[in-house]
């Protein structure tokens, strides 16, 4: 099953993200956005970081993926992917 296969279709609930930060599947999940339903995640495991979007009409999709490697590190790749998302959404920072 695939990340996206996983998650229901619909933003999480706070409780739902706290359920993923525990599964052993990914290292860390964290929304972007800091209030109410999570419609943007940030997913991290030991090899890769992913961006991830919800849209009404189109469900969720994997905006960005960064691999960690010896020149990327989790931050870098948790920066990247949550700048894709930001712009995808159209949250960027377009003064």
């Amino acid at each position: 099953m695939s990340l996206i296969e996983s998650l229901p279709p619909r933003p999480l609930e706070p409780q739902e993200l706290t359920s993923l930060n525990r599964a052993d599947a990914f290292d860390l999940v964290v929304a972007v956005e800091d209030d109410g339903p999570a419609r943007s995640l940030l997913f991290a495991t030991d090899a890769w970081v992913k961006g991830v979007a919800y849209e009404d009409d189109a469900g969720w999709s994997v905006v960005e993926t960064v691999a960690l490697d010896g020149e990327t590190e989790r931050i870098d790749g948790l920066q990247t992917c949550e700048e894709a998302v930001l712009s995808f959404r159209g949250d960027g920072n377009e003064e």
